[in-house]
């Protein structure tokens, strides 16, 4: 009788060790989660209310990469925040 539960409780722990190991880590879900895809094309701004904004664009590859030819903007002539 015993050694069936000793059988049982190791089939246990390896399910559990199984179980644990194939779930996304945080690390994963937070980037996953961070590397939600844009549309090519628009802008968007740093979103301060007064000053200097910094001014992003979507690329074709749906990342969004800092603009280089008007790399900043004026409040209140810049495009909506980044989201």
């Amino acid at each position: 009788m015993t050694s069936i539960s000793k059988i049982l409780l190791t089939g246990a722990v390896a399910v559990a060790a199984i179980a644990i190991s194939s779930a996304p880590s945080e690390a994963a879900k937070k980037k996953a989660k961070a590397a939600a895809p844009c549309l090519p094309g628009p802008m968007c701004s740093s979103g301060k209310a007064t000053g200097l904004n910094n001014l992003n664009f979507c690329g074709i590859d749906g990342k969004w990469y800092k603009a280089q030819v008007t790399p900043t903007c004026v409040q209140p002539f810049c495009p909506p925040k980044c989201g």
